[in-house]
């Protein structure tokens, strides 16, 4: 799903890394995909902003959210500037890819 709304203030958006976790387990549920702060440690699922397999509804311009399904959907990782809101992730701009 894509959606507009009002930009968000300076103060609320982060750099996330979107997708791929590198945390690895052998018992489902399984963080194989998630949303995090970019510069955080990613040692579990309590370490994840979002753990889900599916990503949130996203408020991003059409072509972001098309390459951010894509890197999901092919366990990449990519790194945007945004915010976690109320289970919807806004994308203000794509990085790049996760190091």
């Amino acid at each position: 799903m894509l959606a507009l709304a009002a930009p968000i203030e300076a103060a609320e958006i982060q750099r996330l890394s979107v997708g791929k976790t590198n945390i690895f387990c052998v018992k489902a549920p399984c963080p194989w995909r998630g949303i995090a702060p970019a510069d955080a440690d990613r040692h579990g699922p309590a370490d994840l902003m979002w753990s889900r397999q599916q990503l949130p509804p996203l408020i991003a311009r059409a072509d972001d959210a098309d390459a951010i399904r894509t890197a999901w959907d092919a366990d990449g990782c990519l790194l945007v500037d945004g915010a976690l809101i109320d289970s919807q992730l806004r994308i203000d701009a794509i990085v790049g890819e996760c190091p």
